[in-house]
């Protein structure tokens, strides 16, 4: 577990004005609305605490000081850059104040710099920082994801032998785990894994398991407590994973061209309560190689349980939720809080890739 969801008391006041600091570019700007529900939602997630917010002041002087543990510096670090970017304006202002609560830490300026970049949708560098934290969400390593993704344009993908198992699926039981992952796919949309020339069911089968098991659709905001939930239970450090989703999915900052950009779409009682969900897990399904064979028959309620999985604050909540969420398919979507911008070659080229063929 995460050693911020284990803070209590004046460490978890003290941690939360700090984090205020950041979010009002050290009392220079007035407490926006998300930003204070924001730091509800780590008071109650994070620290089981019901701190007012109003009452509490920090400071970025002495921080090194009250938060000597340098896991936990960096665990702080990472929930206050997502506050940047949870409004379109003042987000530099709010990055300075972050790039001195680093320095007060000892860490490199490189983080800041980075978040500063995106700011300006320059994010080369942020995304060679995830390339690694990528392999931790497919279950794969960078070579084999990077083959598998190969595969598909070449018309080399496809396994006769993983597809016939995920059409076995479709006969099992309503209620256990590889049916509802049958459904998933469906619902979206989406081949099954094994299908020749659908690259993202061949190259994401771990991840889909994950937002099965985890229980978020493949909206904005299911993607991004994904990210939360995995970020907590994963030895590696994801933290700037969830800023650069956050950043592309509430204020339209694009990091990764495969997904679309969205304005408004992040929830912070949902997303900070997936993150606790997943440092409550019991079991680390994240380390590669992690073997589902003796799971994906068994009941998803019961595996749920023996990893220790709480029901509290998953989107999908009857069975009959369709796992696209309330947006429709992927790729299909249209909503004024879309971002639209020039489309890229990259684009056109994963558009046609990974769907369904009648």
């Amino acid at each position: 577990m995460k050693k911020i969801l284990s803070v209590r008391g004046e460490q978890a006041e003290y941690i939360l004005g700090v984090l205020k600091c950041v979010a009002t570019a050290d009392g220079t700007l007035e407490l926006h609305e998300v930003h204070k529900a924001t730091l509800h939602a780590m008071s109650a997630h994070l620290f089981q605490s019901e701190i007012d917010v109003d009452q509490i002041d920090g400071t970025i002087a002495g921080a090194a000081d009250r938060i000597a543990d340098v896991e936990l510096r960096q665990e702080v670090m990472n929930m206050a850059g997502i506050l940047p970017f949870l409004e379109e304006e003042h987000k530099e202002m709010r990055i300075d104040v972050f790039a001195r609560l680093g320095s007060e830490f000892g860490f490199k300026k490189k983080f800041a710099k980075e978040l500063h970049k995106l700011c300006h949708n320059a994010v080369m560098e942020l995304t060679i920082c995830m390339l690694r934290p990528s392999t931790v969400l497919a279950g794969r390593s960078l070579t084999g994801l990077s083959l598998k993704f190969a595969e598909g344009p070449l018309h080399m993908d496809g396994d006769k032998k993983v597809l016939a198992q995920y059409e076995r699926y479709r006969d099992l039981d309503d209620g256990l785990f590889a049916k509802v992952l049958t459904k998933y796919y469906d619902d979206n949309n989406f081949p099954l894994p094994g299908t020749p020339h659908a690259p993202f069911s061949n190259g994401l089968k771990v991840h889909d398991i994950h937002h099965v098991l985890e229980g978020y659709p493949t909206t904005p905001l299911g993607e991004t407590c994904i990210i939360a939930f995995d970020g907590a239970l994963a030895k590696m450090d994801l933290g700037k994973a969830l800023i650069a989703y956050v950043a592309q999915f509430q204020v339209g900052l694009q990091f990764d061209k495969t997904l679309p950009m969205w304005r408004n779409q992040f929830r912070p009682d949902i997303v900070i309560g997936a993150y606790e969900r997943g440092g409550r897990c019991n079991t680390n399904f994240l380390e590669l190689g992690f073997d589902w064979s003796g799971y994906l028959e068994q009941p998803l309620e019961d595996v749920r349980a023996q990893f220790n999985i709480s029901s509290d604050g998953m989107l999908m909540k009857q069975p009959a939720d369709l796992w696209c969420g309330d947006m429709g398919l992927v790729g299909e979507r249209d909503s004024p809080d879309m971002v639209t911008k020039k489309v890229t070659w990259l684009q056109k080229m994963l558009a046609g890739l990974n769907v369904k063929k009648d």
